[in-house]
């Protein structure tokens, strides 16, 4: 070979080297802008989600305040703290670094404030909050050009201009105890006020803690609670029924949380100082008598409510939807008409469904012709049952239900040898629904917390109807003691919506915002209805393994016990004191999995239910790892003329 050609040689070896080298900037940059922008885009998201709930949080402060239309003054280092906690709650990477500004009624901004910056109080004409936050994150690729950090932004505002308070739960049980309980590791978070309609007569938990400088007691009696591993944050007032018991007024917490009590004995406590009433608003509790650390924070408490009826049965209160009229759509001729689905049908139509309904996939429930809302009915259940990347939703549309759903561990019944289950038929000839308390597989550990440091087999011996594999009733304890109720066992959770699915699954459904079930100022009104008159609960990934992100705005209604007054039976599940009580009917459950892990019960649930409206129920319970978020809003329901929710 000559001298020549082989220069040449290497000649154009340099040139690949060069051109492999600036493919090999090239292919990093396009990496690094693939994996550090989705990374960015989900901490924006996060980020979003943060400022939002932080500004509807903090505004629901302002609505009721003397600086915008009413008579308490939450200082702005309070609102301070309720937006630093929801930042924190829902993006790491904002820390301190966000601002905002105060709006008055018509959502001008009028004031500013900061973590550094929050001694001066509110302005007059605060109505409203605006949260602006800039994130920031480490890159995973980026910091290979030199890029070692990345920010974002995101805004969130919430001007109340609305008439009327916000209210978050309406809990009709006029005698239960736990009628607000919290449970499971997730959070669960009600920005608007609660009410409870009881005046608690039958429970093993009620404590007198005396103040010994005055003599003042209260006897708390445990209607709202939480337990295991959760955190209840309420931001507004827990409003609840002026009563006595044992000639002490009743306050609606277990005795452990209150901070300034000693316990003296098995159920005896006194004040270290002051009473309760003296430390309101903005209570942050902490229990962990138990050994789990549980928290309840609240900012007020007011016991001088009266008992109210459930207003959406009182005079004035639009009709049923489980009306057979009321389910055909402007302009159809003939009566109502009878719809089917078919499993992997996308579309739904409004009317009544006489069978039972599984949704496994994507679906959607249409409205009426014209705008008009699409009335659902669903006289054997609704199962919502969506697959990974599926998406579930309806706009402008009720959907009112009858029958508990019938499957096996829900309502009782037998498995043929081909697997096909029959609901067992009751009296009326509907399906014998179950009484309220789940089926676990055999030996199901309670959580050390809720077994009082020992975690104790939550189930019965008695095997629950159809299931296959068995699955065993939970064990009952008695209304007045911790014994075992020999007598009672779970038959199943009872549900007649179900509504749950795999992880990255999506249900969004909102109620109408015309006609006789819409919101106030065209919000959106009752999206679920429980037919009163029909004991049933509802259940939002209440099935193991449950982790479906669930939106539900508007109304959410089911106030079906047929009997919550002083002579209804209680009875308990979970561990020797983890209490939680189970009804056939008017039970709102979210989540799953009581305080055990996957290793020692069936696998807990986890996702989201949020809830932009208000729950009317007659008990609410949340277990499992889901996190629950009710952003609680005035509307107009007629018939409550004892509880305001008239805008």
């Amino acid at each position: 070979m000559t001298p020549a050609p082989r220069a040449r040689e290497d000649t154009e070896s340099g040139v690949v080297l060069i051109i492999f080298a600036i493919a090999m900037v090239v292919l990093l940059g396009m990496i690094a802008i693939a994996i550090d922008g989705s990374y960015g885009f989900v901490q924006n998201r996060r980020a979003q989600n943060a400022t939002d709930f932080a500004a509807f949080a903090a505004a629901q402060q302002l609505y009721s305040s003397s600086y915008c239309a009413g008579s308490s003054a939450p200082s702005t280092q309070q609102i301070t703290a309720i937006i630093q906690k929801l930042v924190d709650e829902n993006s790491a990477g904002i820390g301190t670094g966000w601002t905002a500004h105060f709006l008055n009624a018509q959502g001008q901004a009028i004031g500013s404030f900061s973590p550094s910056n929050d001694a001066a109080d509110p302005p007059p004409g605060a109505c409203g909050v605006t949260v602006s936050a800039k994130p920031s994150w480490t890159p995973f690729f980026a910091g290979i050009f030199g890029i070692h950090q990345l920010n974002g932004y995101a805004s969130g505002s919430v001007g109340n201009v609305r008439k009327g308070n916000p209210i978050g739960i309406v809990a009709l049980n006029e005698a239960g105890p736990h009628e607000i309980l919290g449970g499971g590791t997730g959070t669960f978070v009600v920005s608007g006020s609660i009410f409870l309609n009881t005046d608690v007569t039958k429970q093993p938990w009620t404590g007198s803690a005396v103040d010994p400088t005055t003599g003042v007691a209260w006897e708390w009696d445990d209607a709202i609670d939480a337990k295991t591993d959760s955190n209840l944050y309420v931001y507004g007032p827990i409003d609840t029924v002026q009563a006595t018991y044992n000639g002490q007024g009743l306050w609606p917490l277990d005795t452990c949380f209150q901070p300034n009590i000693k316990k003296t004995g098995a159920n005896s406590y006194t004040y270290a100082s002051g009473d309760p009433a003296a430390q309101l608003p903005g209570v942050q509790m902490l229990c962990s008598e138990w050994g789990g650390s549980v928290t309840v924070d609240y900012n007020s408490i007011n016991p001088t409510f009266s008992q109210i009826t459930d207003p959406l049965v009182s005079s004035g209160a639009p009709p049923s939807p489980m009306s057979l009229a009321s389910n055909v759509c402007p302009g159809s001729t003939g009566g109502t008409p009878i719809q089917s689905y078919a499993p992997g049908q996308t579309v739904l139509s409004p009317g009544d469904y006489p069978n039972p309904v599984e949704i496994t996939g994507s679906a959607t429930f249409e409205d009426c012709p014209g705008g008009y809302p699409g009335i659902y009915r669903f006289d054997q259940g609704l199962w919502i049952n969506p697959g990974s990347g599926d998406t579930v939703s309806g706009t402008n549309v009720v959907i009112t239900t009858g029958a508990p759903y019938p499957v096996a561990g829900n309502v009782p019944g037998s498995t043929d040898s081909q697997g096909t289950f029959t609901a067992t038929p009751g009296s009326d000839g509907g399906d014998l629904g179950g009484n309220g308390a789940p089926c676990l597989p055999s030996a199901t550990m309670t959580s050390a917390a809720s077994g009082h440091g020992t975690p104790e087999n939550e189930t019965s011996s008695t095997a629950c109807a159809g299931t296959n594999p068995t699955t065993y009733g939970v064990v009952a304890y008695g209304d007045t003691t911790f014994v075992p109720d020999n007598s009672m066992s779970g038959t199943g959770n009872n549900f007649s919506v179900m509504i749950g699915g795999a992880n990255s699954s999506i249900v969004n459904l909102s109620g109408p915002t015309t006609g006789p079930y819409a919101g106030e100022d065209g919000s959106p009104g009752i999206v679920l209805y429980q037919d009163p008159g029909t004991q049933a609960n509802f259940g939002f990934n209440a099935e193991a393994g449950d982790s479906a992100a669930i939106t539900l705005n508007g109304v959410v209604y089911n106030a079906s016990l047929a009997n919550y007054g002083y002579s209804a039976p209680t009875d308990y599940w979970d561990g020797v004191g983890g209490g939680i009580p189970f009804y056939a009917g008017g039970t709102l459950q979210t989540g799953f999995g009581a305080g055990w892990t996957s290793a020692t019960g069936p696998t807990p649930s986890s996702g989201s239910v949020t809830i932009n409206g208000t729950a009317i129920v007659d008990d609410f319970n949340t277990d499992g790892s889901t996190n629950i978020t009710i952003l609680g809003q005035p509307y107009k329901v007629p018939g409550a003329s004892s509880l305001s929710l008239i805008g």
